[in-house]
């Protein structure tokens, strides 16, 4: 999961945690743990859950929305979440600094 999802994903559980929504939250949360290939963007993802309900409990997000979401983020960027592997190199280096068809004969 990158940083963009995660951003729209804890807009829209925000959204529905203010509207009472225990289902919807329940429904994204479960859908975004599935579809991530990386514990800790599922960790986050319930964290942010867990906080947001927090934020709500105390009066409402009205205040502290837009806070807590630069917290989530700034935690998401920390733990690594919008970084992605370099693909590995299918020819292990073997072709590298030939250039053209790499030195094939009748490649010019």
């Amino acid at each position: 999961m990158d940083l963009l999802t995660f951003v729209i994903a804890i807009a829209i559980i925000g959204f529905a945690i203010q509207l009472s929504e225990f289902w919807v939250v329940l429904g994204i949360t479960m859908i975004l743990i599935l579809a991530s290939k990386d514990i800790k963007a599922s960790i986050l993802l319930i964290l942010s859950v867990f906080v947001l309900y927090f934020i709500n409990s105390m009066g409402g997000m009205k205040e502290y929305w837009f806070m807590a979401i630069i917290v989530l983020l700034a935690l998401g960027y920390i733990m690594g979440l919008g970084k992605e592997e370099a693909p590995a190199d299918p020819y292990a280096g073997l072709l590298g600094g030939m250039g053209g068809m790499g030195g094939m004969p009748g490649g010019e």
